[in-house]
């Protein structure tokens, strides 16, 4: 009884059971040939853009944590922020880190790091930016430092993130009763 139900089923939905023609074999083989590498190369870009993207995330976590560096440093002593331009890296085996005037070993990232002191209007006492006009002064209890993140992966050129902040003396501008 099952044996004639299973026949009846394969000669209802298979009734030329002859197999497949040469150019059906042909033109299956043509359709892979197409598709398998461009789906590798749609793949392989996929894999390199997350790796771009992750990439840059990791630069922007460099940069806020050398802004927290910084602030840190500001608040140990404000004299330790002097002007001029160097090089924040970690310190090989700590957890500490380094200031250096010339350019150390390349890390992952470079944290090239400018400071000045901070222009401000003379009329008004608001800081002074790079588009502005007037006369202006330097504000040597605020300095103005520009942060730089420079990376160079092996599949994209050289990249860099940019930041300038303030940071101001504010042991000096608070008074304590």
């Amino acid at each position: 009884m099952l044996k004639a139900q299973l026949n009846r089923f394969k000669k209802n939905h298979w009734p030329n059971n002859k197999g497949s023609s040469l150019v059906e074999l042909i033109i299956v083989t043509i359709l892979f040939a197409i598709l398998i590498p461009s789906s590798l190369g749609i793949y392989i870009g996929a894999k390199k853009v997350s790796g771009q993207a992750y990439i840059q995330h990791s630069a922007a976590i460099a940069l806020g944590e050398t802004s927290d560096i910084l602030r840190f440093l500001r608040n140990q002593g404000y004299g330790l922020l002097e002007n001029g331009s160097f090089y924040l890296i970690r310190n090989p085996g700590t957890n500490s880190w380094l200031v250096k005037s010339d350019l150390p070993d390349m890390d992952t990232f470079e944290r090239y790091i400018t400071v000045s002191n901070a222009l401000r209007h003379q009329a008004s006492d608001n800081l002074y930016f790079d588009d502005d006009t007037g006369p202006s002064y330097e504000d040597t209890n605020t300095k103005k430092i520009e942060l730089d993140i420079l990376w160079a992966p092996d599949y994209i050129p050289t990249d860099l993130i940019s930041k300038t902040i303030y940071i101001s003396n504010w042991q000096s501008n608070i008074a304590y009763q």
